[in-house]
């Protein structure tokens, strides 16, 4: 490939023109027209060469091609998914979608530029240069200044446009990014009668864009009007001084034809070879974001010689355990110590921002701890791999995340091998068999981006099917029943205690009735524990719990 191409183009380019050429001396008769017909069998052994030479690059190209944007699309991929959560937490996906297409596309770019433009221009350059320097050394020497010339002003103009260029690619990615978060959000949107507000934002990002785009392609379109103009006073030169030189004898029609022919040639090609050197700038500039974020660090990792957990026992152990943000100094979790035996069912309560989920976080390991340690079985989780760790947990988050496929695709998506036996029964017991079997197509049902044809409540039973059918030794319910209706929290508890049978459990709520029968609940507030017992210890001692239970109002805490 990198043989091939550039030589078939120097070959087509600059070899094929100059035997040509001399055809045309021995028909102008400058010559006695005794090698015509060597050198027309030469001319079709030189054309059919350099028609093998690029059919047999672009063959090789494209196989060679479509394997490394294969191989780069997955190990981006890959990449991608090995980022932690905080990565995800703070980059758009709109965004990220947009980077990680510009960033294949970006290699084809670069490879293309490489292997078709920039190394045959160079052999068709340089060989036509030799060819010309042999013939007519003073032609040749105008040849190379223009060329040199060309190469400084392509370099002052890729610098002139760098602000402009880069602006234009970062409000690119904005826009893309606003309109993926504005479409995902399209209810709130809709809700709150904002299609105007947000109309308003993308228009100025995009009238931005417009205005630096009409700098950036105007500085393009002077600068390409002066090379052109460039190239035709170098034209009229070549020939007013090939003129002058057959005159004097000291070029011959041949050299002239061929020269002329060349400088016509050589002339589109070094127009675009502010295009070549402009085009390797942008690839790198479509790549530059998706390779920051491929190339920056995960804030939680897997440290060097981490093993799959062994779990025997799920216990769970808290010691001494504190968490802030990098960039503050105010404790989320503060000195908390807590021992949870395995198979206990755990509530925990407390006003937002008491902690309740950070505590879930850090157990999911999604954060680290900034101090203390978490244990599962006496086994530090910060030395255990975190695919093993997670393995081992069911998690319903608060907002039930489902992807765009079928109902019965993110059912079995914690067990894919799962038989249609077992996805009916993990349906059944999250009382979602009903609503799935009315729907048209069943299991089969496509749910939407987000899950958005699903009811809140139809969602969050989905949900919850997923991690009865994933049947992991510890189960976290992170307001697992908030989206339900009282009539359809009371049909699933019964399917929950089931659940927690035999499982460590912990259940983050709001709605103290679904956390009532619990083997224990803990209060949190201001990041520590104020209270530990069961329901009826807690309400005994009149704290805290006590004041939230009476303060109910249709089972939920007025915070």
């Amino acid at each position: 490939m990198l043989f091939a191409i550039p030589v078939g183009a120097a070959v087509i380019d600059s070899i094929l023109p100059y035997v040509l050429a001399q055809a045309i001396g021995e028909l102008s008769g400058q010559n006695n027209g005794s090698n015509l017909t060597s050198i027309l069998w030469l001319a079709a052994g030189v054309g059919l060469m350099g028609a093998i030479l690029n059919y047999v690059g672009f063959r090789t190209l494209v196989t060679h091609e479509s394997n490394m944007v294969q191989d780069l699309r997955e190990s981006t991929f890959v990449s991608l998914m090995h980022k932690d959560y905080n990565f995800f937490a703070n980059n758009k996906i709109g965004s990220m979608t947009s980077r990680y297409i510009d960033f294949v596309r970006s290699y084809v770019t670069i490879q293309d530029l490489f292997v078709i433009r920039t190394l045959g221009f160079i052999l068709t350059v340089g060989s036509g240069t030799i060819i010309l320097a042999n013939q007519s050394p003073i032609v040749a020497s105008i040849f190379v200044l223009l060329i040199s010339i060309l190469i400084l002003e392509i370099r002052w103009s890729a610098k002139k446009r760098a602000s402009w260029r880069h602006e234009r690619k970062n409000l690119i990615s904005e826009i893309h990014g606003d309109v993926a978060d504005t479409l995902t959000n399209s209810l709130v949107v809709k809700s709150y009668a904002s299609e105007g507000r947000e109309i308003a934002k993308l228009q100025k990002k995009t009238r931005r864009f417009t205005v630096i785009f009409r700098k950036d392609i105007g500085f393009i379109m002077t600068e390409g009007s002066t090379r052109v103009l460039l190239m035709i006073i170098t034209q009229i030169v070549a020939i007013i001084l090939s003129a002058g030189l057959i005159k004097n004898g000291q070029m011959n029609i041949a050299t002239a034809v061929f020269v002329l022919a060349y400088m016509q040639r050589i002339g589109s090609q070094l127009f675009v070879l502010g295009d070549i050197i402009n085009g390797y700038d942008q690839a790198f500039l479509d790549a530059q974001p998706m390779t920051e974020m491929l190339l920056s660090q995960n804030s939680v990792d897997n440290i060097s010689g981490s093993k799959d957990l062994v779990l025997k026992s799920p216990s769970i152990t808290l010691h001494d355990v504190t968490f802030r943000y990098p960039s503050t100094n105010i404790d989320v979790l503060s000195k908390v110590s807590l021992t949870i035996p395995a198979g206990q069912k755990v509530g925990l309560v407390g006003p937002s921002g008491a902690g309740k989920s950070t505590l879930v976080n850090l157990l999911l390991r999604f954060s680290d701890t900034t101090e203390g340690s978490i244990l599962i079985d006496g086994q530090d989780i910060k030395n255990i791999t975190q695919s093993s760790l997670r393995n081992n947990i069911a998690y319903v988050p608060q907002e039930p995340m489902l992807f765009h496929r079928s109902i019965k695709e993110n059912i079995i998506y914690g067990k894919p091998n799962a038989s249609e036996k077992q996805i009916i029964s993990a349906a059944k017991r999250s009382n979602a068999l009903d609503f799935i079997n009315q729907l048209p197509q069943s299991f089969d049902t496509m749910v939407g981006e987000r899950g958005i044809k699903l009811s809140g409540g139809q969602r969050q039973r989905v949900a919850i099917a997923r991690a009865i059918l994933k049947d992991s030794p510890i189960l976290i319910l992170d307001e697992a029943t908030s989206a339900l209706d009282s009539e359809s929290e009371k049909l699933i508890q019964e399917s929950l205690e089931n659940l927690m049978k035999n499982r460590t459990s912990i259940v983050i709520a709001h709605r103290l009735s679904t956390i009532a029968k619990l083997d224990r609940i803990i209060v949190l507030e201001n990041g520590k524990i104020i209270e530990d017992g069961t329901h009826q210890n807690l309400l005994a001692q009149k704290g805290t719990y006590a004041k939230l239970w009476a303060h109910q109002s249709g089972g939920f805490i007025e915070e």
